[in-house]
């Protein structure tokens, strides 16, 4: 049960809100000034606080900094009269979550306080997976020690790595352990985004900048302001963008396309690619100053064939996450199939072994995954395809047996509904139906 504490001169509303929560459910304690308020934040310990800007000892921006020096992670939602809106508006920059107005609409605070709770959780949850999902092995202590080196410094991390080494899962430890972990963590996909459409996603654009632009929009710099942006595969950076990237960088201001005026931004950078950069300095594709400047701080990202005693332990974390999102009672791992996992050399690395995980669970129908539920390419076995394998199996054909297979599961499972398999597969709808054409399905 969540505990909410309530800190509210006007007897009323303070009752008002204790009666709704605990008909919602939640555990309440009222004060109605701000040194109490402070006193029950150490001793109630709440999960979250509702906090009326005017008291008659404390104002709310003095109470929330209190607030945030007793425990960073209480979430803090603003109470305010609607000629304060300014007010409350910058108590959010100095951490509150969020703020309604008196008079005030029941089921709107109930939202925003489910909203600020769900989030909280989702944030704690993903910071205990990273933890729990590790493993122990030499490469990986390596890593998390120069984690531990650069956290709480502001500094510009590059992350190198292959694809699948969890790139984006480190870049969201550090900024979990920083001094930024409240504030927004923006992911910007490099390689995803048309050249055109860079600059408006990175810095923004004003209503009527170019054909299509019917409203203002943030770019992620704005989004991810007094936070962390973390850039994937940003060799796949535009040189055309990239003169304008490293100003960001150097001046901390950004120009929205169609707005004469800059505007500062405090943005954390995390940067990351593969090898393949320095190909793109060397022949021009990457500018050389834009290079060193992201490289403040380089970590080197092991493979997970450099972490085989790490195996183990992924694996066992995305079977207790996978069946359970699946729904399937599934125990373990069969001692053969362990060491079959352990002598594999994941091209693909964690994501690779996370696909495997997901398509052994699709595959099984008792409570241990097997060797023969294990798709692996490079690893022929007899039992995966129930028949002895032909001297003339190419890889490709093997695969497409093993994708077949993967798709009528997944489709018995979801009852043969085509958007639910889908969903069951990670894929598209688009994508689902392509598959099923081309196997003739």
């Amino acid at each position: 049960m969540h505990k909410i504490l309530i800190i509210d001169d006007d007897k009323l509303v303070n009752l008002t809100l204790s009666k709704l929560l605990k008909k919602s459910g939640y555990e309440t304690k009222s004060t109605y000034n701000g040194k109490s308020g402070i006193y029950e934040t150490q001793h109630f310990q709440p999960d979250l606080i509702l906090l009326d800007f005017k008291l008659p000892d404390l104002n709310g921006f003095q109470i929330l900094e209190k607030i945030k020096n007793i425990n960073s992670a209480i979430i803090v939602i603003m109470i305010t009269s609607f000629g304060d809106i300014k007010r409350a508006v910058k108590a959010i920059k100095l951490g509150a979550f969020d703020f309604f107005t008196k008079p005030f609409e029941n089921q709107e605070i109930l939202e925003v306080i489910r909203k600020a709770l769900s989030s909280s959780k989702k944030e704690n949850e993903t910071f205990i997976d990273i933890k729990e999902m590790m493993g122990n092995s030499e490469p990986l202590r390596n890593v998390l020690k120069n984690i531990e080196r650069v956290f709480d410094k502001d500094i510009t991390v590059f992350l190198e790595g292959e694809t699948g080494t969890g790139k984006e899962l480190f870049a969201r430890m550090i900024h979990q352990k920083s001094k930024r972990k409240d504030k927004p963590f923006i992911t910007v996909d490099c390689g995803a985004i048309p050249e055109t459409l860079f600059e408006s996603e990175l810095f923004g654009h004003r209503k009527g900048a170019f054909t299509g632009a019917l409203n203002d929009k943030k770019g992620k710099f704005e989004l991810a302001n007094e936070g962390t942006l973390f850039l994937d595969e940003i060799n796949s950076l535009p040189m055309s963008m990239q003169p304008k990237f490293l100003r960001v960088l150097q001046e901390g201001e950004i120009q929205q396309l169609g707005d004469e005026k800059s505007k500062k931004v405090d943005v954390r950078i995390i940067a990351a690619s593969n090898s393949n950069i320095y190909e793109d300095v060397k022949n021009a594709r990457f500018r050389e100053d834009l290079f060193y400047r992201i490289h403040e701080f380089k970590i080197d990202l092991p493979t997970l064939q450099q972490r085989k005693s790490d195996i183990q332990v992924i694996a066992e974390y995305f079977l207790k996450e996978i069946s359970c999102n699946y729904q399937k009672k599934i125990s373990g791992f069969s001692t053969a199939a362990i060491n079959l996992l352990t002598e594999y050399r994941f091209p693909g690395n964690i994501r690779e072994l996370k696909n495997i995980i997901k398509s052994a669970i699709l595959l099984t129908d008792s409570d241990k995954i097997e060797p023969e539920h294990l798709l692996l390419k490079n690893i022929k076995t007899e039992k995966l395809e129930n028949e002895e394998e032909p001297d003339d199996l190419s890889l490709e054909k093997f695969t497409d047996k093993a994708e077949i297979k993967i798709i009528k599961k997944a489709l018995e499972k979801a009852k043969y509904n085509k958007s639910d398999a889908a969903e069951l597969l990670g894929i598209s709808r688009s994508q689902f139906y392509k598959k099923l054409e081309k196997f003739g399905l």
